[in-house]
């Protein structure tokens, strides 16, 4: 998927205004100091913070565009986030765990556990499916 980012957050005195522009296939890696913005534009790109202004189309889909009232809502995005702190479901193990995002999706729940199977298997993960965190 191709994304073409321009994301502006106004934060009390400082603004955050980032241009991302990624052609399918391609790997970007954001990187800077503490409070430079890297977790804002992740997170405007989810969608769990809304830009005070620019645009933001993923494989030619607009996500935000404030100026033309445009907002996809974070459950609609074809867009995940692994946050640095693991906020895990303490009561389901690995495989729940990972097969929960589908399972919000509206995947049947045999279908999403052989997802997460196959996620937790590329991870070299597998002797962990069945341990809860």
């Amino acid at each position: 998927m191709s994304l073409d980012a321009h994301v502006v957050v106004d934060r009390g005195s400082l603004t955050v205004g980032v241009r991302v522009a990624v052609a399918a296939g391609r790997t970007l890696a954001v990187l800077g100091p503490n409070g430079a913005g890297k977790s804002t534009l992740l997170r405007v790109l989810a969608g769990l913070t809304r830009p005070a202004a620019g645009r933001i189309v993923l494989a030619g889909q607009v996500l935000d565009d404030p100026a033309a009232g445009t907002r996809v809502p974070p459950h609609r995005r074809p867009v995940g986030m692994v946050f640095q702190d693991h906020l895990l479901f303490p009561h389901l193990s690995t495989l729940d765990n990972v097969a929960f995002g589908p399972r919000s999706r509206g995947m049947p729940k045999a279908a999403a556990r052989d997802e997460a199977q196959q996620w937790i298997a590329r991870m070299g993960l597998t002797a962990q499916s069945g341990v809860k965190p």
